[in-house]
């Protein structure tokens, strides 16, 4: 059990964060991003819209099926392009999703249209980081979005700690938590950032730390590194992807982490069935050993077990 009191958010109807055992874990693909075949131009937005509307349903239906909420994360290089991206998920529905711009002058233009379009409930602002300008700050006001991913990118002190003591503040540093409630941002989401494979280490450290102290939500991507890793290796080794990179994000779930973005949505085939399985092992766990009670019934626990 974890010792502060867990904050858990509510982003339309998923909640999100609590103690391990009290609700699945948010898994977040991405679309649109750089290197998406789907996409033609990506400084104009054009791309396949009923390919990648074809793995946005993928995800959905397996979501569903174990009880795992999924959300997207919009990316993008281009403010043309963000807003073409953020109409078209928009128009799927009222299920949340991030907004993940390349430029301070992308992800002010989604935030302005997010505001136009009255999405403020729904949208997560990926990511408030300790090199954020006062401009974003300033949008990310204006435009009522009360969700943020923060990114505790220490680069004086790497530790998992010194991660803890980017967000509280150090060295008359004002800290990443304080920004944030400057900009108008009440639900908190903290990412302890991956680098590269062996450093997963100390990012799920972390996520332990800032639950255990803050109570935060918090989670990483593991993707960040496996894929880069994986452009590295021989054939060989390459072959063993879809199982390697399972076990990176299975050992972020098993350490505590609340959300995982889990890189190219295309994973979703690989990454909801895994989780979900962690998920019922840690939520059976909990409730044996610490009578843990589940929060919600959309379960993977009840879903497919």
């Amino acid at each position: 059990m974890l010792k502060a009191k867990q904050k858990i958010f509510q982003i339309g109807d998923i909640k999100v964060g609590g103690q391990p055992g009290e609700l699945p874990i948010l898994l977040i693909g991405n679309i649109f991003y750089k290197g998406m075949p789907e996409v033609t131009d990506h400084e104009k937005g054009r791309f396949d819209e009923k390919s990648v509307l074809k793995w946005i349903r993928k995800a959905e239906e397996l979501a569903e099926r174990t009880g795992v909420p999924h959300f997207l994360d919009v990316m993008a290089n281009h403010p043309k392009a963000m807003e073409k991206y953020v109409m078209f998920v928009s128009d799927q529905g009222d299920v949340p999703f991030l907004v993940d711009g390349a430029t301070p002058e992308t992800r002010i233009a989604s935030l302005n249209l997010i505001h136009q379009l009255g999405l403020e409930d729904i949208v997560i602002f990926n990511a408030l980081s300790p090199r954020i300008t006062k401009g974003e700050l300033a949008a990310i006001h204006d435009s009522g979005v009360k969700a943020a991913i923060l990114l505790a990118e220490n680069e004086v002190d790497y530790t998992p700690g010194g991660r803890v003591a980017l967000l509280k503040g150090f060295n008359e540093q004002v800290g990443l938590l304080e920004t944030a409630k400057q900009a108008g941002i009440s639900k908190i989401f903290v990412d302890t950032i991956v680098f590269d494979v062996p450093s997963i280490a100390y990012a799920v450290e972390a996520i332990r730390l800032v639950k255990d102290k803050l109570g935060y939500p918090s989670g990483c991507s593991p993707a960040n590194a496996t894929y880069e890793w994986k452009q590295r290796q021989d054939a060989i080794l390459r072959e063993g992807f879809a199982a390697y990179n399972a076990s990176a994000h299975t050992m972020a779930q098993l350490s505590g982490a609340d959300f995982l973005i889990y890189g190219p949505i295309k994973q979703a085939r690989h990454i909801i069935p895994t989780c979900a399985m962690n998920d019922a092992i840690i939520t059976y766990y909990a409730r044996r050993q610490f009578g843990t009670r589940q929060l919600t019934a959309r379960h993977p626990l009840n879903r497919i077990f």
